[in-house]
């Protein structure tokens, strides 16, 4: 049996169960023992680390390294997309290795680089954008908090309140994040000269 498959009956009983979830049951969906188990990840704290910390870099970012010609708000919802179909994965993770108690050396272990890998990778995306004159703006790493934090905070809100919204929902709401973001960004266009006033 590989390390995933078992990290992902330990991932799957978790989000399922929540992260007291029996050793015993894990390893009975497996068809093996706890023991078994411990063997090869050593303690239960460590296998559940394994299973539910976050990739060091975020699933998105290699999809994204390129911008293209297309309009800056259908290039951003597309990237929006995929943030947060990758926060949507993981932030049950996360949350629920938060709450199994480990210490902050540990949780800090756990989580790793990844966030600031995802702020670095979306602010040399923006550069990018600016580069090719979508963008008008010197203060990317702003834009790209608060992109992140916007994207965030909605998956944040959606696990909390176990809401389930339809798809539709989302791409709605993505939709009108990238417009809003695209508007803010994109170069200005010149005022117009003020009309003569008629006498």
């Amino acid at each position: 049996m590989s390390d995933e498959q078992i990290l992902g009956a330990m991932r799957a009983s978790v989000l399922e169960l929540g992260p007291s979830v029996s050793l015993d049951l894990v390893a009975e969906r497996l068809g093996v023992t706890g023991p078994a188990l411990l063997k090869r990840f050593g303690t239960r704290q460590r296998l559940m680390i394994e299973a539910l910390k976050p990739p060091e870099e975020p699933t998105w970012v290699k999809q994204h390294r390129d911008v293209d010609g297309r309009p800056l708000g259908e290039q951003l919802e597309a990237l929006f997309t995929d943030i947060w179909v990758f926060f949507s994965e993981a932030v049950p993770c996360v949350m629920a290795l938060r709450e199994s108690g480990i210490d902050m050396e540990h949780w800090r272990e756990a989580v790793g680089p990844g966030p600031l890998r995802g702020l670095a990778a979306l602010v040399r995306w923006l550069e990018r954008a600016r580069e090719r004159g979508l963008i008008e703006s010197d203060d990317l790493e702003t834009a790209a908090y608060t992109m992140l934090g916007a994207l965030h905070l909605r998956t944040i809100s959606t696990h909390l309140t176990r809401q389930s919204m339809a798809a539709r929902h989302h791409r709605q709401h993505l939709k009108g994040l990238a417009s809003f973001f695209a508007k803010a960004l994109s170069p200005r266009r010149p005022a117009r000269p003020p009309r003569p006033l008629r006498g």
